[in-house]
């Protein structure tokens, strides 16, 4: 298609660019330019049209048109994602000779596929608004065709409904199993404390990866454990216009007031970023579009966070029975699927789920309520023996006694359960420092416990079997204790192991 292509169309304008506009949250930028750059929030967006060419780049003019009412009313990412689709279409059609006519899209759709066919979405919003703005380019037919095809397309809320176990929600399973490898991962100093947090906050709040990329510091009470969460709602103007607030966990209090600490002692203060992007890309920060007073000067671009993090979880990732002990996919919209399966599964009503997950109304809260039963049965069976080999649920270190202990007895060190016996289970590696977890439940799952070869653990394992009987009509309830219930027999069964290899009579702990 040549440069001089002439577009036949009666009902078409041509309306000149403006020489500045102004973005929804107050940037400004010259949209005649062949690279669109600005700041939003948290987000930088960049739009380069010199990637039009073949032709193509006679679409430009128009396509900037199309653009601008999205660029003043919409976020950054959706008005990249809708030219994204243009240059995907464009991409895949190769080549238009005139005006793109619904031969077109039809040839693009059915190219896509069956599993690409939702990527056609938005380029349908695109083409709507230009149509409707009677910009050359595009015939009117090309809407006509996309609203008759829109409903088969994508069928929004599937991963949710179907438990899918890539994008989907966590099962229980490897919901505790998560917890587990990242408590350990980052007692052993693999995990980044600032990553811990943000896995407990996806776990706590449900949110999207760019509310995390608009906490501040000061966004966190550390004599209530609030946290004023930022509220992604699409008609205010930014990400920290509305604020809804979380109760968090004394134990992850204490660790957020430590990293809170620790950036302080940096430099940084209660109007900087939770997670700065200087502190989080270590290899350095991306182009700087805000100046030191701007609202979101030194947040982590949530992109950049969001590869960040999974590239850190990944090494760390337990393995899920559902991909055949494969790796655990961690994208942060898992977190956010889990958060509101988890509030649906424990009776919350969906105006309760709407509220906390920061959504207007209730049409998107459906998805979470309507999974089949027989679909959650099967994907919470309990794991079993065959889990165990692949991801052990005791992370500890097996000792002969206290005297092989880390502290040798120092006080704080020994844990011992009244309720069961009065010798103790074993010892802690960090002395029962600022630990206000259940002991010794939570100790079995804990990188720092040390058991002792003679502990009573049969007697530990006993108690928590009658506990878990005790609540057996309530599945969620019972289960609270799997995975320390799975540490406790492991711990047995080395125990055993050692009085095998020994050959002679077996203690207490494998009585």
């Amino acid at each position: 298609m040549s440069q001089n292509v002439k577009f036949h169309s009666s009902t078409a304008v041509v309306v000149s660019l403006p020489n500045l506009v102004f973005a929804r949250g107050g940037a400004s930028f010259d949209p005649r330019s062949d690279l669109w750059e600005w700041a939003d929030g948290p987000f930088n967006a960049r739009i380069d049209f010199r990637r039009y060419s073949n032709g193509f780049e006679v679409f430009v003019p128009m396509l900037k048109q199309a653009l601008l009412p999205f660029v003043k009313a919409r976020s950054s990412g959706h008005v990249v994602g809708l030219n994204d689709s243009f240059a995907q279409f464009v991409k895949v059609i190769g080549i238009c000779d005139g005006a793109i006519g619904a031969q077109h899209i039809a040839d693009y759709k059915a190219k896509l596929g069956d599993q690409k066919v939702g990527i056609l979405g938005k380029l349908n919003t695109l083409i709507q608004k230009w149509v409707a703005l009677r910009l050359a380019g595009v015939e009117p037919g090309c809407a006509e065709y996309l609203l008759e095809q829109r409903k088969p397309w994508y069928k929004k809320g599937d991963a949710v409904r179907m438990r899918d176990p890539i994008k989907g929600p966590l099962s229980e399973e490897e919901y505790t199993a998560l917890y587990s490898a990242t408590n350990a991962s980052y007692g052993r100093s693999e995990l980044p404390l600032w990553t811990l947090l943000l896995t407990r906050l996806l776990l706590a709040c449900g949110g999207r990866i760019c509310q995390y990329a608009s906490l501040k510091l000061g966004d966190f009470d550390s004599a209530t454990s609030v946290l004023s969460f930022p509220q992604a709602k699409a008609r205010e103007e930014h990400l920290r216009s509305s604020f809804l607030q979380f109760d968090i966990s004394p134990q992850t209090g204490q660790l957020i007031a430590d990293y809170i600490s620790g950036l302080q002692e940096k430099g940084y203060d209660g109007n900087s970023a939770f997670f700065p992007e200087k502190f989080v890309l270590l290899r350095g920060s991306s182009k700087q579009l805000r100046g030191i007073d701007h609202l979101f000067y030194g947040h982590c671009q949530p992109e950049n966070l969001s590869r960040q993090f999974q590239l850190l979880m990944a090494e760390i990732a337990p393995p899920t029975s559902r991909l055949d002990f494969a790796p655990l996919p961690l994208a942060p919209k898992r977190f956010r699927y889990t958060f509101g399966t988890r509030l649906a599964e424990e009776g919350a009503s969906k105006v309760v789920i709407a509220n906390r997950l920061g959504h207007a109304d209730l049409q998107y809260v459906e998805m979470y309520v309507s999974a089949s039963p027989k679909v959650v049965e099967n994907i919470d069976k309990t794991m079993g023996a065959l889990l165990a080999p692949l991801a052990s649920a005791f992370k500890g270190q097996l000792v002969e006694g206290e005297e092989h202990t880390t502290h040798k007895g120092a006080p704080g060190s020994r844990i011992i359960d009244f309720r069961i016996a009065k010798d103790p289970v074993g010892s802690c590696g960090g002395k029962g420092s600022n630990c206000a977890f259940n002991k010794p439940v939570a100790c079995y799952t804990c990188f720092r416990f040390e058991p002792w070869l003679d502990g009573p653990h049969v007697k530990v394992l006993e108690r928590l079997q009658a506990e878990r009987e005790k609540w057996s009509g309530d599945d969620r309830i019972a289960a609270v204790n799997d995975e320390p219930i799975r540490a406790v027999q492991e711990v047995i069964a080395l125990c055993l192991q050692v009085w095998q290899q020994r050959d002679r009579p077996k203690g207490e702990a494998v009585s």
